[in-house]
């Protein structure tokens, strides 16, 4: 969950689903785009993972959204893709951020003398 950019407090939901290949990534995402309209979600994305060559389609819900809706866009996602745990993503994201690129951290790239 992440703050939203509505009322003080209030939380966007992020859900994510990785899937094998990009194909199928972008065509979940693609569905998505044609089923919800902009009210419903606020952001949708499409990751590559680097470090095992999967992608993630990340969907943020704005606060308030009803249960069902969330649950009709899990559905979509789980045809093809298997969710990704909520913590794993603010992982991959915050990794991403951080300009990770799949190589060794820089500690430890200096541990080894690279």
């Amino acid at each position: 969950m992440v703050e939203s950019g509505g009322r003080p407090g209030e939380k966007d939901e992020n859900v994510g689903y990785e899937f094998e290949r990009e194909s199928e990534a972008r065509e979940a995402a693609a569905e998505l785009d044609r089923r919800f309209s902009r009210d419903e979600v606020s952001g949708l994305r499409v990751y590559r993972v680097r470090w095992n060559n999967d992608f993630i389609v990340e969907v943020e819900f704005p606060y308030g959204l009803s249960a069902d809706r969330v649950a009709d866009a899990r559905a979509v996602l789980g045809e093809a893709g298997s969710p990704v745990h909520p913590d794993d993503l603010k992982d991959y994201k915050r990794a991403m951020e951080s300009g990770a690129t799949g190589s060794l951290p820089g500690w430890l790239r200096k541990l080894f003398g690279e």
